[in-house]
Parts: C-alpha cells; structure tokens; sequence
C-alpha cells in the first residue's frame, strides 16, 4: 500500500462509489449507513494504492510518463 500513487481515474471511481455509498444509504433509509463511506473517502483522498509495487518501480514509472510527455511537448 503506497500513498500518492493512484491514478485521476482509480480517484474518479472511489469519489463516484462514496457518493453512491451515501446516497444508498439516505434513499433505504439508514443514514448512519453513510459512515461506510468515510474509509473509500480517506481512500480517494490519500491517493492510496493497493499494489505490490516497490518505491523503486513507482518512482521508474514516474520519470519514464515525464519523459514521454517531455518529448511530446518538445515536437
């Protein structure tokens, strides 16, 4: 578990299922269900990832994206 390192769309999909979490949870009439939401919030927040993936990896893929996208800008 590495922080910081999920991707827009992995933080885009946990904001959207802790909408829904809390939505549910107001519509079947259980408010205090709305507190399950709060680990996927803490969640999008933090950008946690849930990958064996070493800092070394992390940081390999990080540079090799700004690279490319460094190539691009440059043509």
């Amino acid at each position: 578990m590495t922080f910081f390192t999920a991707t827009l769309e992995t933080i885009t999909i946990r904001f959207f299922l802790m909408m829904g979490i809390i939505i549910g949870s107001f519509f079947s009439g259980f408010p205090i269900l709305g507190i399950l939401a709060l680990p996927v919030f803490l969640a999008a927040l933090t950008g946690v990832s849930f990958t064996n993936k070493s800092e070394k990896d992390i940081k390999a893929i990080y540079l090799d994206k700004n690279d490319k996208n460094k190539m691009n800008t440059a043509a």
